[in-house]
């Protein structure tokens, strides 16, 4: 019986698997389902860059792009890697709370690799997806272990990035008298972190619900579904127990972010913009947010909007607010193509 609920976890957590070793596989209904998912994110993409283009004056936004600092732009870049450095040892920390070794360059391939997928394919959690395959063959035996590390990893950094910029916001939150738009946007961010923090303390008692809906709704697939559940609380129950091991992945979870405020302060310095510390930050997590919603490529103009948007209280022209977002963004893309050459080395490996 052990052997068969073992096959049958097996079954369920490498569905997908072929449609990730080759993405030619899909079936025609959900090649089309993307194709079309696709083309409306380009369109939302190029109409916002045209529409927001078309309110520019470009001499004025050539001449910031001529006076950017090289030196202060090449620490962002800089920033932007160590963040994947961090980002990559505190899944190694998670792993090994959980019994399981890795090296660190081995965990740093497998978060370049996610990061160039997550720049190609759409999707907020593409590359994650892409992740999870390729470290599910590095541990064939441990399939629902890893499959839970990567999203609690995931999970970790955005609670972090979440209360980071609440805690900013909030702090100096009357400082944003007369700014009615940033100040919706903190309040915003605020109720999301409170939510995400009651759902993270109510997870497990979730599952265990979901446990028991199973045994009634799904009894034809009871076992397989069960198990898996099972696999679940088991692993982040051993995670609880490692409170040390997690509150140190925690730790770097915080360094990670604040690598990404430092990026984002040295953009802002190579453009000579003057923007307290605590704004940045909060522009950093709402760039975040409104970037991860699946209705555009890449984030492309619904970041652009949003810098303009919350920048232009504080003085900042709509030119030098887009040459900020473009920056960023470039320097994003940078990296992730220097993921694709890791991804181009693992499959010679």
């Amino acid at each position: 019986m052990k052997n068969k609920a073992h096959d049958q976890e097996h079954k369920i957590l490498t569905v997908n698997s072929t449609d990730l070793r080759s993405f030619e596989n899909f079936p025609k209904e959900q090649k089309k389902k993307n194709f079309l998912g696709l083309l409306f994110k380009s369109f939302v993409s190029i109409s916002l860059l045209l529409y927001l283009g078309s309110k520019l004056q470009w001499n004025k936004f050539f001449s910031y792009c001529h006076s950017i600092d090289i030196r202060l732009l090449c620490l962002s870049f800089f920033f932007c890697a160590f963040q994947t450095v961090l980002s990559a040892l505190r899944w190694k920390i998670l792993l090994y709370a959980l019994n399981t070794k890795i090296k660190s360059w081995t965990s740093i391939q497998l978060a370049m690799i996610g990061k160039f997928f997550n720049a190609v394919l759409p999707g907020g959690t593409s590359g994650d997806l892409v992740r999870i395959y390729y470290a599910l063959k590095l541990f064939p035996a441990q399939k629902t272990m890893i499959s839970v590390s990567i999203i609690v990893d995931r999970l970790i950094e955005g609670i972090v990035l979440l209360v980071l910029g609440s805690l900013f916001g909030l702090l100096f939150y009357r400082q944003l008298e007369g700014q009615p738009l940033v100040q919706k946007a903190v309040l915003f961010l605020f109720i999301l972190t409170v939510l995400t923090l009651l759902f993270l303390a109510s997870l497990r008692t979730t599952l265990r619900w979901g446990l028991k809906l199973s045994e009634i709704f799904f009894s034809k697939r009871k076992g397989i579904i069960v198990g898996v559940l099972e696999e679940i609380i088991q692993v982040l129950d051993a995670l609880k127990n490692a409170y040390g091991k997690v509150f140190w992945a925690c730790m770097l979870s915080v360094g990670v972010q604040l690598s990404a405020i430092m990026m984002f302060v040295f953009i802002a310095g190579s453009l000579h913009m003057q923007l307290p510390l605590w704004l940045l930050v909060v522009v950093m997590v709402e760039i975040t947010l409104v970037v991860s919603l699946p209705i555009s490529i890449s984030g492309l103009g619904v970041r652009e909007g949003s810098v303009i948007l919350l920048l232009s209280p504080y003085g900042i022209s709509p030119e030098l607010a887009l040459g900020f977002s473009l920056l960023s963004f470039t320097i994003g893309v940078f990296w992730s193509l220097v993921g694709g050459l890791f991804f181009l080395t693992w499959r010679k490996k």
